[in-house]
Order: structure tokens, then sequence, then C-alpha cells
């Protein structure tokens, strides 16, 4: 009788403890959890021809930052899935494109998988991630369109509907968001992947004091072993920092994203956080900037595009011309090789930074304004891409082009009241008053 995961497909392995240690790795990946690298560890101890728990070890080792790894485990993967069934072989084939790098290739290969097979949930995971970061103008619709095809084949999934919430907030569908993940939570309390939703809603919809105080308690109960925590605690770290209570914001991210075990998501949230510490005229930690570079130095990789203008901010902020040259070298490189948005959005865009460290805010603004409207194309939510934004604003007020501040204010005020853009935009009449 073969054996099959929880959305039925067929796992190649004899060992039921091999199968069960694979259903724990894909639950704790899914949902966020804790555990995941050691459980697809112990699969694949327990049957080392098992392919998809190698898979799966790539796919953690991808979310980490550690190339290294995931090649590894990809190349392991292939070499023993020979045996395996049809749907393994694809998988492992289209896992092994998207790690490589090869993302139309295997997005390609994945949207004739799901045609066929819908419910490799790990699969459609990855996939939903790649095209988040694929640098498409439309890549928030994208991703939106390729889980809603897939709907009626999850139903009531716990793990499915907290991925579509997530693609639905970010095309302003927070209600029909805020359902889905609710429900998922009711099904499987401990799903990170929902709660993240909820905390970005609650952003959305400048709910901040509501939004920490439901962090706060899911932070309580939630594991830091967990590789998501850091980035829950980001949220929550901003949700503090929105309110000017910067201390906690700070203490958050000695505590929780400095040292976090996700060292990918530690540098960028970190970053994230430092730099907007920066453009509130807040203090900083020069030891901070030195822990993240050094963190990026650990992570970073020319072909995730996001990753790298986070790695430019802490390259920048601590002054590490020879990091921050390679970064730059890496993305001419990209350029050269037809990447849509290394050379024409990220390079621009992490120059825009170095310029702004050396206090030419009109060198920055050079760089930063013809790609406006193209921020959002590196990847990550409204939350985290806004960074860019931001650091114009502050140049427009540092060589009192007021105007221009109220102008890309008021469009940010149009979609969120944020207190920080409000403050600005106070300070921009009262320039254009004087």
């Amino acid at each position: 009788m073969a054996i099959t995961d929880r959305y039925g497909l067929t796992i190649t392995t004899e060992s039921p403890t091999a199968a069960e240690r694979f259903q724990h790795g894909m639950d704790m990946l899914l949902a966020y959890g804790p555990g995941a690298a050691e459980a697809f560890e112990a699969a694949a101890k327990a049957d080392d021809r098992l392919a998809v728990a190698h898979a799966g070890r790539a796919l953690v080792a991808v979310a980490q930052g550690d190339a290294a790894t995931a090649r590894a485990a990809t190349e392991k993967a292939r070499e023993v899935v020979g045996g395996a069934t049809r749907r393994e072989r694809q998988h492992v084939a289209a896992l092994s494109a998207l790690v490589g790098g090869e993302t139309t290739r295997g997005l390609g290969l994945v949207a004739e998988h799901v045609a066929e097979f819908p419910r490799d949930a790990l699969l459609v995971n990855q996939a939903g991630s790649a095209i988040g970061f694929a640098g498409a103008r439309d890549r928030e619709q994208q991703r939106v369109d390729f889980l809603e095809r897939l709907a009626a084949a999850y139903g009531d999934d716990w793990w499915f509907q907290s991925a579509l919430a997530f693609t639905y907030h970010e095309v302003d569908r927070f209600e029909e968001s805020r359902r889905l993940s609710v429900r998922s939570l009711e099904q499987y309390p401990g799903n990170a992947n929902a709660s993240h939703n909820l905390a970005h809603i609650h952003f959305e919809l400048l709910d901040n004091d509501g939004g920490a105080a439901f962090l706060e308690g899911w932070l309580a109960k939630y594991d830091p072993r967990a590789s998501f925590h850091c980035h829950l605690a980001w949220h929550l770290a901003m949700f503090e920092l929105h309110r000017g209570r910067y201390a906690r914001a700070l203490a958050i991210f000695e505590r929780d994203i400095l040292g976090a075990v996700n060292p990918r998501l530690a540098m960028i949230d970190g970053s994230a956080l430092l730099w907007r510490f920066r453009l509130d005229g807040q203090p900083e930690l020069p030891r901070g900037w030195r822990s993240l570079a050094d963190l990026a130095a650990r992570v970073s990789r020319p072909g995730f595009v996001f990753g790298e203008v986070h790695a430019a901010l802490a390259y920048s902020a601590c002054g590490d011309a020879a990091a921050f040259g390679r970064l730059v070298d890496g993305l001419r490189a990209l350029d050269d090789a037809g990447h849509p948005i290394a050379g024409a959005v990220a390079l621009p865009m992490v120059q825009g930074i170095a310029a702004f460290v050396a206090g030419d805010h009109a060198a920055a603004l050079a760089h930063l304004e013809p790609v406006e409207a193209e921020f959002h194309r590196v990847g990550g939510s409204h939350a985290q891409w806004e960074l860019f934004e931001e650091t114009m604003i502050v140049c427009y007020l540092a060589l009192e082009r007021y105007d221009d501040a109220g102008r890309l204010l008021r469009r940010r005020l149009s979609r969120r009241p944020s207190p920080r853009d409000l403050r600005w935009l106070e300070r921009a009449i009262d320039g254009r008053a004087e």
C-alpha cells in the first residue's frame, strides 16, 4: 500500500518513520513553525533515497539564505529521485530550477506540474514566493492569479487559506485576507503564516495598537527557534516605531532580530528597522549595523535582489565600501545576463542609498526618482519596499523641495494615514510657509 502525504500524494519510501518525519517537516515549513530542517533531515536519515525529504532540506536552506546547502540538497534529491513517482521527479526538477536561479524555467515547469498535481503544496508554496520576487510589474496580481486557479483543489485547507490570504492583502483585499487567515488559525492555531497576514492587515489599516497587542500575545507563545520568529518580531517593532516608541522597537531589535536563527531575515528585517531609525533622526547602533553587514556577507546572493537592496543598507551604513562594491558588481553582472530588474531597478536603488549615507541628498534622488514607480518590483510587501519612498521624503525635506515631498506624502497618505507621514507632511507645509 502506497504511503501518501497529507495532500494525498504518494511518497516513495517503505519507511513509515521517514514519511512521518517528512510530513512533520512539511507542516512546519508551511506554518513557519520550528524544526522543519530537523524533520527533513530525520526523514532523509530514515530513508536516504526519499528525494522529497532532500528537496525539503533545500527549501529550508533557501529561506535562510544558505545557498551551498540548498545546492547540495537539490543535487542529492536529483541523485536519488530516479526510482520515485513521476510526480516526485517533476517536483525535484522544478525545484532544482527555482533553487538554481532559473526562475522563468522553474515557474514554467511548476505551471505544467500543478495542472496535474495542484496539491503539491511545498512546490506551490515555493513557486508563489518565486513569483513574488521575480521582478514583474504585476507580480502581486500574478501571485493572486496563480493561487486562485488552485483554490478548488485545496478546499478548506489551513495552509492554502493562509497562502491565498497573503496575496489578497498585497492587492488591498483586506477583509478577504482577514477572513481566510482567521479561518486558517481556527484549524491550525500554530500557523504563523496566518498570523503574519493579520499583522499586515493591522499595519495597512493603521491599527498600530491592535497590531502590537495581537503580536505581543502571539510571540509570547511562538517558539524563538522558528525561522519566522524574527520577521514577526520585526512587525511588532514596526508597530512600536509607528507609535513613537523607539526604545521598545530597539529592544525588540536587540532581543529578537539581531541574533535570530534565520540569518537572511535577521539581515533584511534588522536593516529595514535601523534604517527607519536613521530616517526618523533617532540614535542608531553602530555595532548593530556592523553585525548586520556581517550577516549580509553570509547570505548575500545577487540573484535574490530583494536581499541585496537590504544588504546595501547595512554595507553603506557601516562604511563597508569593499562589500558594497562587490554587491554592485554582482548586480551589474546579473544585468548583463538579462535579469529584468538587477540593473534597471535595484542598482539605482542601492546607489541612491550610498549617496544618502554620504549626505548627498541630490545625488540620492537622482538615482531614486527615475525608478520610484518600480520600487515594488524588487519584491516584498508594501511595508518593506516603502522604505525607499521614505528615504526620498527625507531627501526632499533636506533639500527644501517641499512641493515634491508633499506630492509623495499625499499619495502615501491616500493609502494609509501614517503618523510618520503626517509628521513629515507637517514639516513640508511649514517649510513652504517660511
